[in-house]
């Protein structure tokens, strides 16, 4: 069996102040590098600009679900937003996708944790 590819792997960034938004805007960047290795696992070409729309479409629409300010999030608005995607992307990958969701995630989650608190 061949190995794939991983260079298109999301890597959290390594910054000295981590605020809500920066983790917003990283997710939605964490969200594309996952759409795209989905892709390549299902074999459906996209292109870059229109994997970019679908997946903010997608995030936003996490966002506005669970009652979380995509404009002004949260600590823990967040990481509702993020475990809801992991369950959505769990659901629609199953176990084809496990390996890209728990590093997406593990990365996700170490800007998380470096948050303060949400009041």
């Amino acid at each position: 069996m061949r190995k794939r590819n991983m260079t298109g792997t999301y890597k959290a960034p390594d910054v000295k102040q981590v605020t809500p938004v920066l983790v917003r805007d990283e997710l939605l960047k964490c969200f594309e590098s996952a759409n795209k290795e989905f892709m390549e696992i299902v074999h459906q070409p996209t292109t870059d600009e229109a994997l970019r729309t679908q997946v903010r479409q997608f995030v936003t629409t996490v966002f506005q679900g669970c009652g979380v300010s995509f404009d002004d999030p949260t600590k823990a608005g967040i990481v509702t937003a993020i475990n809801t995607c992991k369950a959505n992307a769990e659901t629609m990958m199953g176990p084809a996708g496990a390996d890209v969701i728990k590093h997406h995630y593990a990365e996700m989650m170490k800007l998380v944790s470096r948050l303060p608190d949400s009041p």
